[in-house]
C-alpha cells in the first residue's frame, strides 16, 4: 500500500484511470497543466482516441488522497471556484454550438465528475501550426490556400453566431489531414452579450484591448491575431507584445521583410490590421478575407502570370 502512494501525481490522473461510467480511459496526458485546465488522452470503449480536458485551476484546487478527486484549497475559494467552474462550462457550450464544422474541434460530451468537470473532444492527430511555422517549407500559394484561407472560413463561422475566439494563435491550430482544426475555445466568448472579460493573453497574439476586462472587443479582436499569425510566417518572428507597443512601438516593420518580392501591399494589409487602435483594423472577416485575397492575387499574377498554382 505504501509503495502504490508513492506512484500518485496529485497534479495529473493516474494513467488507467476511468471516468464517464467507465466510458473513458486515460491513456497519458497531452499537455502540461495550464493555469486553468490539462488535456489527457483517453480511450473511450469502441477504442477511438479522445482528448479529455480537465477543469484543474492551479490556484483554487488540489488533488484530495486518492489523486483523482479535486477538492478546493480553501473554504474562502469555493466562489471562485464556483466561478471557474461556470466559465469552464461555457466552452462545452460554445463548442456545442459547432458539431457540424470540420475545421472547428468536434465535441462528444461533458459531464461532471470528481468535483470536476470534463469536456470531451475528438482527438485530432498532426502538427500544429506552430510546426508548420517553424519549419518553414511551405510557399505562400501553398500556405495561404492550403492552411490559412480555411482558417479564415472557420473563424468566419464563429464570429457569424457572434462569438470570438480570442485566442487565435499557431499553438491553437491543428493541421488534421492538411486542413487546419482550430482547438482550445477557453477564451471564446459572445461578445455581444458579455460586458466583462476574463483577461487571457497570448503575447504577441493578443491585441491591447485584451489587456482589459472592460473594453471593447468584437471580430477585429480576432483579426489581430490572425495579422499577427501571418506577421510570423513571413518574418519569422512573433510580434511586440501589444501593450509594449503604447509608448514606442519597436516592431520591425514588416516591410522590411517583404519588400522586394511583390507582397508590399500585402505588408500594408498586415500592419494595418496589427495596429493598437482597433479602428484602423478591418472590422469584419469578410473585409479582411477580401483584402488579403485583393493581394494575394496580385501576388500570383505578378509572380506567376496566373493564379491556378
Amino acid at each position: 500500500m505504501e509503495e502504490a502512494c508513492q506512484h500518485i501525481d496529485y497534479i495529473y490522473l493516474p494513467q488507467n484511470t476511468f471516468l464517464g461510467n467507465d466510458e473513458y480511459r486515460i491513456i497519458n496526458k497531452l499537455t502540461d497543466r495550464s493555469n486553468f485546465s490539462i488535456v489527457y488522452l483517453a480511450l473511450n470503449k469502441e477504442g477511438r482516441r479522445v482528448a479529455i480536458k480537465e477543469f484543474f485551476p492551479r490556484n483554487l484546487v488540489l488533488r484530495d488522497l486518492d489523486g483523482i478527486r479535486v477538492v478546493c484549497k480553501s473554504s474562502n475559494l469555493k466562489q471562485r471556484l464556483n466561478n471557474a467552474k461556470e466559465l469552464f462550462l461555457s466552452e462545452a457550450l460554445i463548442l456545442k454550438e459547432f458539431k457540424n464544422n470540420h475545421s472547428i474541434c468536434y465535441l462528444y460530451e461533458y459531464f461532471q465528475e470528481n468535483n470536476s468537470i470534463y469536456i470531451v473532444m475528438d482527438y485530432y492527430e498532426g502538427k500544429t501550426l506552430e510546426d508548420v511555422l517553424r519549419e518553414k517549407n511551405e510557399p505562400i500559394e501553398v500556405f495561404f490556400k492550403k492552411y490559412y484561407f480555411p482558417l479564415i472560413e472557420a473563424v468566419k463561422v464563429i464570429h457569424k453566431k457572434k462569438y470570438i475566439h480570442r485566442d487565435l494563435k499557431p499553438n491553437n491550430i491543428i493541421i488534421h489531414k492538411d486542413r487546419p482544426v482550430l482547438i482550445d475555445f477557453g477564451s471564446a466568448i459572445n461578445y455581444k452579450e458579455i460586458a466583462k472579460k476574463k483577461i487571457l493573453l497570448t503575447p504577441g497574439f493578443s491585441p491591447i484591448e485584451f489587456y482589459s476586462e472592460k473594453t471593447e472587443q468584437g471580430p477585429y479582436s480576432d483579426i489581430y491575431s490572425l495579422a499577427a499569425i501571418l506577421y510570423y510566417y513571413f518574418t519569422n518572428e512573433i510580434p511586440v507584445e501589444a501593450n509594449e507597443r503604447i509608448i514606442e512601438d519597436q516592431m520591425v516593420p514588416i516591410s522590411e521583410y517583404i519588400s522586394d518580392n511583390g507582397l508590399e501591399l500585402l505588408g500594408d494589409v498586415i500592419s494595418n490590421n496589427l495596429s493598437l487602435d482597433y479602428r484602423r483594423r478591418c472590422q469584419s472577416i469578410n473585409s479582411f478575407k477580401y483584402v488579403l485575397l485583393k493581394q494575394y492575387y496580385r501576388y500570383l499574377l505578378k509572380n506567376n502570370g496566373y493564379f491556378n498554382k
